[in-house]
């Protein structure tokens, strides 16, 4: 692809989705005046990364596996590259309306045609460290978002709530 045809495309791609340069752009501006703070939430990847274990009766999220293809070597003399295979729950995500049952019958329900602007807003983050550290299997209640409330104001609409467990 010559460097017009990438630019035309990028033109195109620009006008086709209006929405989402909107949204870049504002990012962006965010970004440079320091109104706009990003947390890095992933974890590293490894084989012995947890990962959701169901009842056997269901169906398993595959682990996290690695296998080299090549390592400056004869089966790649110039370069270092690898296969990776893992489930959808492995690691950092979210999940697609359609993910849950309640989600199967929406319009846009999978990731691919999710609206970019629903990926992209506010944030509230709820800490319950030391609640995660007293008890493995801490589920946050509703009185926990009554007491965040209480203190921060009401939780915005469209706005994403991360729960904080220090994990």
């Amino acid at each position: 692809m010559s460097a017009d045809n990438a630019t035309d495309n990028a033109t195109d791609n620009a006008k086709d989705h209006p929405d989402t340069v909107a949204i870049l752009a504002g990012l962006a501006a965010g970004l440079s005046s320091a109104e706009i703070k990003i947390v890095d939430l992933t974890h590293r990847l490894d084989p012995d990364f947890p990962i959701i274990v169901l009842p056997p009766e269901f169906g398993q999220c595959a682990p996290f596996r690695m296998e080299e293809i090549s390592r400056y070597d004869a089966r790649g003399p110039a370069w270092h590259w690898h296969n990776i295979s893992l489930g959808e729950h492995a690691g950092t995500h979210f999940d697609a309306p359609i993910h849950w049952i309640s989600g199967r019958d929406l319009p846009n329900n999978t990731t691919d045609t999710l609206p970019v602007q629903k990926l992209v807003g506010q944030v509230c983050v709820i800490d319950c460290e030391a609640e995660s550290d007293a008890d493995d299997d801490y589920e946050m209640g509703v009185d926990k978002i009554a007491a965040f409330e209480a203190e921060h104001g009401e939780i915005p609409a469209q706005s994403w709530v991360l729960m904080r467990t220090g994990w």
